[in-house]
């Protein structure tokens, strides 16, 4: 486990809204497609992908702050263009472990859809790009997709003990996915939940 740093004073941190990158900065994670292997419905071309070297789909850059009395975390996300298969590339897609949680997704860069689902089947796709903001609530499952040409970069903002449960996103998805067909990006049932 981490040490936990107390700093109770003011922090500034620098961000590049182009690469999501900031200084000063305690973690990154890279995510490829085979950290995504159950998410995507083509597992054929996940296989492929994998077998070739596998890809770069997206990059986490975290800080978190916190004092001796509150924690909060400043987080990024810049998510490659690309596709596999006709599914665009995604975060994993996550609730928070603690389910009176929300969190604040800030779209910086791209376009994409931030999907959205309660654990009692409420679901929104909500359409992004730059400059769109959007609270999402206590108990719903979120992912981001970028259906652009260019990384989508956006910033999060959240309580560090909100922690994260993937576990029934990588069990069944969201009740969609979006894909590319006709040169769009269109929501289609997840073939994952039908099973």
């Amino acid at each position: 486990m981490k040490e936990v740093v107390i700093n109770d004073l003011p922090v500034t941190v620098q961000l590049d809204t182009t690469t999501g990158d900031f200084i000063p900065c305690a973690e990154k994670v890279v995510r490829n497609v085979s950290d995504l292997a159950r998410m995507f419905s083509d597992q054929e071309t996940v296989r492929q992908i994998v077998s070739l070297g596998d890809k770069l789909v997206y990059v986490i850059r975290y800080y978190p702050f916190f004092t001796s009395k509150s924690d909060m975390a400043l987080g990024t996300t810049a998510i490659l263009p690309g596709k596999v298969g006709d599914e665009y590339h995604m975060t994993k897609g996550h609730f928070h472990a603690r389910d009176d949680q929300p969190e604040i997704y800030y779209c910086v860069q791209g376009e994409g859809f931030l999907q959205m689902e309660s654990r009692a089947g409420d679901y929104h796709a909500v359409p992004w790009q730059a400059g769109t903001i959007t609270h999402i609530p206590p108990q719903y499952a979120h992912r981001v997709i970028n259906t652009g040409r260019t990384t989508l970069v956006f910033v999060a903002s959240f309580h560090v003990a909100a922690g994260h449960e993937y576990e029934l996103i990588e069990a069944r998805g969201f009740k969609n996915i979006i894909i590319e067909h006709g040169g769009k990006a269109v929501e289609v049932p997840n073939p994952r939940r039908s099973i």
